[in-house]
């Protein structure tokens, strides 16, 4: 059976800039080619990229989001790991889903789409 989408699971918070990065920039190459399978979900220390901040490994991070957005694909943000940390489903102007983590990847599985977990 083939793939229907994927899921990638941003886990990796400023801690970890590598492997957030890495996990962002396949996301974005993948929406880049107009094959809208695909979502993006911030979990977990994830969601720390939403914080404003001026180091440029963030405005890289943060700027694959906003591509990613922008090209059409769902970007997800976890409302347990937002209230965590005291932070709201936006980025600058960019407004995203808060969404239930253990719901949505449940959701995805059922669809036949991938998780894959940053």
């Amino acid at each position: 059976m083939s793939s229907k989408g994927i899921l990638y699971v941003i886990l990796s918070g400023p801690d970890q800039v590598k492997r957030a990065l890495e996990g962002l920039r396949m996301a974005e190459y993948q929406a880049g080619d107009g094959n809208h399978g695909l979502a993006i979900m911030l979990q977990g220390e994830g969601v720390k990229w939403l914080q404003e901040g001026n180091e440029d490994y963030r405005k890289e991070i943060q700027a694959s989001i906003g591509v990613i957005h922008e090209l059409g694909a769902a970007v997800f943000v976890c409302g347990a790991s937002l209230n965590e940390y005291g932070l709201t489903a936006t980025m600058g102007d960019y407004k995203f889903l808060n969404s239930s983590a253990p719901k949505r990847i449940s959701q995805i599985i059922a669809k036949g789409w991938q998780l894959a977990i940053f």
